[in-house]
């Protein structure tokens, strides 16, 4: 169990608004390079034949310039020659603008952080430099940059490998078909470069969200800290009362069906958990029963695909001492935490029907269950 300074939370909405406000957001220059380079290429791939008739006028523009007065004639051509680059080059340069700015919105959206834009002391410090320089981060960044040469000059060689037999063996049908291999080979260099930059962008792409979030993990009390602090405001005040009222209305079967996991003792006590990481920074217990009643809230939990965890001590504790609508107390909350952390690495598998699994024991120490399947961990 994680003591209350180690940041083993997942960051709050609040948290995660806050670190976008200062323009601190999970982006992948690997994606942008990426959409930018693809883009391009495409973009000449269907222009190419009008970008050839337009080089093939400007090679017989410049050829008709080779008599007359030398001065003029080489104004003339440099002239024409730099309207023609501009007027192939700019499209190009526009593509590539506009999918760099396209692959960035669709990573995090639109953003203005004028923090970014304040001078910082600290950014011309050279200690900090030196720092930046041989931090973990940059060095990260090189081995990609090595993993991606590796790689692409393994996928160039074996191209290059295979389109040697069919050069030598169109040596002798002249031009025209050493152009049709060239083609042909080109267009597989570009695919296969194609798929290599994309695999290593979906690397990654996941690689730096993972980074991001590990960076604005919090922990217990940090979490608890901005729970209270936000409840000065009335407008979030006020939303998180009328979810709590919805969360404990109603009956306790449709309660428990809503409810993130269920603590049992096992027969004589049941209290159903609510954690909604997006409007409630704090477990709340949503309904609660013993005996029978305590039976039916488990049944209806199972029957939903809610969690069920054993263990008797919590079960007893949050029962005495919480009614429906109450968050868990801070003496329990490092219990209940370890229950949210089983449901969080597990819960693309809950909430969807009857688990194939019975109650995860809690108190056996290695969260082995002890009816169905065991160590489910």
């Amino acid at each position: 169990m994680s003591e209350g300074g180690e940041k083993t939370e997942l960051p709050t909405p609040k948290k995660v608004r806050d670190a976008r406000a200062k323009g601190q957001v999970a982006r992948s220059q690997e994606v942008v390079t990426t959409i930018s380079l693809l883009s391009v290429i495409a973009y000449l791939w269907a222009t190419s034949q009008s970008t050839n008739m337009r080089l093939i006028a400007l090679m017989n523009d410049i050829a008709q310039l080779s008599t007359g007065d030398f001065r003029t004639n080489a104004y003339n051509g440099i002239s024409i020659a730099f309207s023609e680059s501009v007027g192939i080059m700019m499209p190009v340069l526009g593509v590539a603008i506009f999918s760099a700015i396209a692959a960035n919105y669709m990573q995090f959206g639109s953003i203005f952080a004028l923090e970014n834009l304040t001078p910082k002391l600290d950014k011309i410090s050279p200690a900090q430099g030196f720092k930046k320089i041989f931090s973990m981060k940059n060095l990260i960044e090189n081995l990609k940059s090595v993993a991606k040469i590796i790689f692409l000059s393994i996928l160039l060689y074996f191209v290059v490998r295979d389109s040697i037999g069919a050069y030598l063996t169109a040596l002798p049908c002249g031009l025209t078909c050493l152009a049709s291999v060239a083609s042909l080979y080109m267009g597989k260099l570009l695919a296969y470069t194609a798929f290599a930059l994309i695999v290593v962008a979906l690397i990654d792409f996941a690689y730096q969200r993972h980074t991001y979030t590990k960076s604005l993990m919090m922990s217990k009390d940090e979490v608890k800290r901005e729970y209270k602090e936000s409840e000065g405001d009335p407008h979030i005040k006020g939303h998180r009362k009328q979810l709590a009222m919805e969360l404990i209305m109603g009956d306790g079967g449709h309660q428990a069906r809503k409810s993130s996991a269920v603590v049992i003792n096992p027969t004589h006590f049941a209290v159903c958990i609510a954690y909604r990481p997006d409007d409630l920074p704090l477990p709340m217990i949503v309904a609660k029963g013993r005996n029978l009643q305590a039976h039916y809230l488990r049944t209806e939990a199972e029957q939903a695909g809610v969690p069920i965890f054993r263990n008797v001590p919590l079960a007893r504790a949050l029962f005495a001492d919480c009614d429906p609508g109450e968050f868990v107390p801070d003496e329990l909350f490092d219990a209940i935490a370890e229950v949210l952390a089983w449901v969080e690495r597990n819960k693309e598998t809950l909430y969807k029907g009857p688990l194939p699994h019975g109650v995860i024991d809690m108190e056996a120490g290695d969260h082995r269950v002890t009816e169905g399947v065991a160590h489910r961990m």
